[in-house]
């Protein structure tokens, strides 16, 4: 599946904020006490807020993508010299092959 653009990422932050509210007003109207629960109402705005925040896929003055600048940079598991891995490879632990079994 393809990342999302920041622009629709936005939308869906903003839309999933909006329906939570929608849904934490009326749970409260229908069970609570909204002069007492009131302050649960804050986590969509806290929500809506994370969602408008600026993205890291948005382009910079210059017009390029910040990801686009680090594509050329080597990473570090690509500069590890032919034929080394990270994993260390250990035989299997086997029982010993008389029958017996350890206690």
């Amino acid at each position: 599946m393809a990342r999302r653009g920041p622009g629709v990422a936005r939308f869906l932050g903003v839309w999933t904020a909006v329906w939570l509210a929608v849904f934490l007003v009326v749970g409260l109207l229908w069970l609570g006490d909204l002069s007492l629960q009131w302050p649960v109402l804050l986590v969509p705005v806290l929500w809506a807020l994370v969602a408008l925040r600026p993205r890291r896929g948005t382009r910079d003055a210059a017009g390029d993508r910040p990801s686009d600048r680090r594509r050329d940079r080597p990473r570090g598991w690509e500069v590890l010299p032919a034929g080394r891995t990270d994993t260390v490879e250990r035989p299997a632990v086997r029982d010993p092959g008389d029958g017996t079994r350890a206690p």
